[in-house]
C-alpha cells in the first residue's frame, strides 16, 4: 500500500503506540471523519432492520433480522473480538441458547469487527482465550452501521458499548440495557426478563420488581390482592420490634395494658419510616435492660391499628407516650431522641 512519507511515518509511530492495524485505524480517523446518524432504537418502537454478513455454525453467511419475525430476539452488542470481557459473555450466552430456544427466542451477538476476525476467534480454543464452537449467530458490522443505528457506536474509539435489545415477535423493542467497556452482563437477567415480558404477552398481568416464573404478579384491574397478600413487606420490618417489646395487637390490648396501671411506654411506629427504624435498637435495648417498665409497640400501619392511632392523635411517628397509674405521664416524645427518652423512663419513678 503507498503512502506519502510523512503519512507513513506517522503511522509507523502510532502503531508503535496503539499496536497493529487499529492503529492505523487511529490514525486515518484524522485525516477523515465519518459521520454516523442519531439511534433509531426505542422501547415500543420497532427495532431498526438489518442484513449484514455473520459467522452461523462456523460458515460465513447473511443474517437478516426481518428473517426472525415470529420470535423473541436478544440481539446484545459487544466491542471487541480477541479481548477479555468480551468472550465470557459470548460463551455464557451461547452456552445456554437452548434455554432460549425453548422460550421462542433466538440470541444473536455483534461487534464491528469483520466476519474473517469472528472465524478466527472462534477457531482460537477457549483455552487460548478463544470462542470454541458456538452455538448462536455473530454478526459483522465493520461498517459500523448497525451499531449506529442502535445507539451503542463509541465514534472515536470505532466499537460498540455492551448494549442488549430485546425484541418480540412483531419486531418491537421491548427493553435496552447499556454497559460500558469494562462490565459484563448477567445472562440469567436477561433470561428473567425474556420469560416476564412473555408471561405479560400471555397473561395480561403485569410483572412487580425481581419477578420469576411461578411467583405472584399484579392484575392491573385490582392490584389490591397483591399488595394485601403482603409482597411487598420486608422482612427487616416484620423484626423492628425486639423480643423484650410487647407488640400491641388492637386497641382492647393497648386499654388492658394502661390499666394495669404498671409504668409503661408505647411506641407508635411504622414500618417504612426511617426514623422508627433508627431508633428501635435503642429501643430494644432499653427494653431488655429496663425490666422496671413495660415497653409496648403500635404499628400504625396495621388493620386493626391504623384507626386506634389516628383517633388517639397521633401525628408523628415514632412517638413515645409514657403511662404510670394508668394515666399518661409527662410529654410525648417524637423523633429520634434517645436521651430525652431515657430521661422520661427515669422520671417514671419520681
Amino acid at each position: 500500500m503507498f503512502m506519502l512519507p510523512k503519512i507513513a511515518k506517522t503511522v509507523a509511530s502510532a502503531s508503535k503506540r496503539f499496536g497493529g492495524v487499529s492503529a492505523f485505524t487511529q490514525v486515518a480517523r484524522s485525516f477523515s471523519q465519518i459521520t454516523y446518524g442519531p439511534s433509531q432504537a426505542f422501547v415500543r418502537q420497532p427495532a431498526p432492520l438489518f442484513k449484514a454478513p455473520a459467522v452461523v455454525d462456523n460458515d460465513i453467511t447473511t443474517v437478516n433480522l426481518e428473517d426472525y419475525r415470529g420470535k423473541y430476539v436478544v440481539l446484545f452488542f459487544y466491542p471487541k473480538d480477541f479481548t477479555f470481557v468480551c468472550p465470557t459473555e459470548i460463551i455464557a450466552f451461547s452456552d445456554r441458547a437452548q434455554e432460549f430456544e425453548k422460550l421462542n427466542t433466538k440470541l444473536l451477538a455483534c461487534s464491528c469487527d469483520t466476519v474473517e476476525s469472528h472465524l478466527a476467534w472462534i477457531k482460537t480454543p477457549r483455552k487460548k482465550g478463544g470462542l470454541g464452537n458456538m452455538q448462536i449467530p455473530i454478526i459483522g458490522d465493520n461498517t459500523k452501521e448497525i451499531a449506529s443505528k442502535y445507539g451503542v457506536l463509541v465514534n472515536d474509539l470505532g466499537v460498540a458499548l455492551r448494549g442488549l435489545f430485546i425484541i418480540n415477535p412483531q419486531g418491537v423493542i421491548e427493553q435496552i440495557t447499556m454497559n460500558n467497556l469494562p462490565v459484563g452482563r448477567s445472562v440469567d437477567e436477561v433470561l428473567r426478563l425474556v420469560q416476564a415480558f412473555q408471561f405479560v404477552e400471555q397473561h395480561g398481568e403485569v410483572c412487580p420488581a425481581n419477578w420469576k416464573p411461578g411467583e405472584k404478579t399484579i392484575n392491573t384491574k385490582d392490584s389490591s390482592e397483591y399488595f394485601g397478600s403482603g409482597a411487598t413487606e420486608s422482612a427487616v420490618d416484620e423484626k423492628l420490634m425486639g423480643k423484650d417489646v410487647i407488640e400491641i395487637q388492637d386497641e382492647k390490648q393497648f386499654k388492658e395494658l394502661v390499666a394495669t396501671k404498671k409504668n409503661l411506654v408505647v411506641d407508635f411506629y411504622a414500618p417504612w419510616c426511617g426514623k422508627c427504624k433508627m431508633i428501635s435498637p435503642f429501643y430494644n435495648k432499653l427494653a431488655g435492660e429496663r425490666k422496671d417498665v413495660t415497653f409496648a409497640s403500635v404499628d400504625t400501619t396495621a388493620d386493626k391499628l391504623e384507626k386506634f392511632a389516628a383517633d388517639y392523635g397521633v401525628d408523628h411517628i415514632p412517638s413515645f407516650h409514657f403511662f404510670k397509674d394508668g394515666k399518661e405521664a409527662g410529654p410525648v416524645i417524637t423523633g429520634y431522641k434517645k436521651q430525652m427518652i431515657a430521661k422520661q423512663v427515669e422520671a417514671l419513678f419520681k
